[in-house]
């Protein structure tokens, strides 16, 4: 018998299935061979499975430090930096991108967070202190940007998830497919961030005016992301992302040709400060 206590390894099981996704993983291998020269100094910010890592000491990184909150997924990546033989090269960090102040400033960040709408990760908060306390002034951080589009949709199978016969839930975000709602508008943009040009603390509250083009029940509004990676590499949501359901707290009848407001704010990467509402 063993005394070992046990936790669920969802984060390290999550990580490892993210080497499924080889349309992103290509891109991201075409944007590492790029920027990163022989001896240049890599940090790889949520590293996962080390996959990032291992890639940019492939491509002649002559350092990289790994940095990952998870033990679990932190010590994949390890046995897998051994496997690939590139253990020498890669220092693997525990603990918080916040935390991390290197002894020298990297030539090259990567930090691969990106969620829809960039609001349960912390890509824009942990991009911020990249170029402000990890990177060289002209470094080059891996994602450069990306634009949040959101758009009204119906979608009443979230939207009765959270009631079973007479037991009501609280509604929360959720995420979905494509083909599990309908548009009611044409999609917005909602924020564009410059990834090297950030400010210390990000909010975003704005106001988007839609016009329905077909009758139906907005529900919610559904966020999704593009990114630019460098240069002309772009990653889209079928690089392995799913959409962002948000519901709204009362649900809007609408009919085509209609126009509506709906007000949206939240700080990226601070789940608990969203909010929405019709106007």
């Amino acid at each position: 018998m063993t005394d070992r206590k046990y936790a669920t390894p969802f984060a390290m099981l999550h990580a490892a299935s993210l080497l499924g996704q080889r349309s992103r993983l290509n891109k991201f291998r075409q944007a590492i061979q790029e920027v990163v020269k022989v001896g240049d100094y890599v940090v790889d910010i949520g590293t996962g499975s080390g996959i990032l890592a291992i890639l940019a000491a492939k491509a002649g990184a002559g350092r990289v430090t790994a940095i990952e909150v998870n033990p679990e997924s932190l010590q994949y990546a390890k046995t897998a930096a051994q496997m690939n033989g590139v253990e020498q090269v890669i220092e693997f960090v525990e603990g918080s991108f916040s935390d991390f102040f290197p002894d020298r400033k990297a030539d090259v960040v990567i930090c691969e967070m990106l969620s829809s709408m960039m609001l349960v990760e912390q890509q824009i908060p942990a991009c911020f202190h990249a170029t402000d306390k990890i990177m060289k002034h002209d470094g080059v951080i891996l994602p450069q940007e990306i634009i949040v589009y959101i758009v009204p949709v119906e979608c009443m199978n979230i939207w009765e998830r959270f009631q079973y016969e007479d037991l009501q839930f609280p509604r929360v975000v959720q995420t979905t497919t494509q083909d599990a709602t309908r548009d009611l508008a044409d999609m917005g943009i909602l924020e564009t961030f410059d990834l090297k040009n950030l400010k210390p603390e990000v909010t975003i509250d704005k106001t988007l005016h839609f016009t329905a083009v077909d009758k139906g029940t907005i529900h919610g509004l559904v966020g999704v992301f593009e990114s630019t990676l460098f240069e002309d590499i772009q990653l889209k949501m079928d690089d392995g992302w799913k959409q962002l359901f948000i519901p709204l707290t009362h649900p809007i009848k609408v009919a085509a040709g209609d126009v509506f407001s709906i007000r949206i704010s939240y700080q990226p990467g601070k789940y608990d400060s969203l909010a929405i509402e019709s106007l």
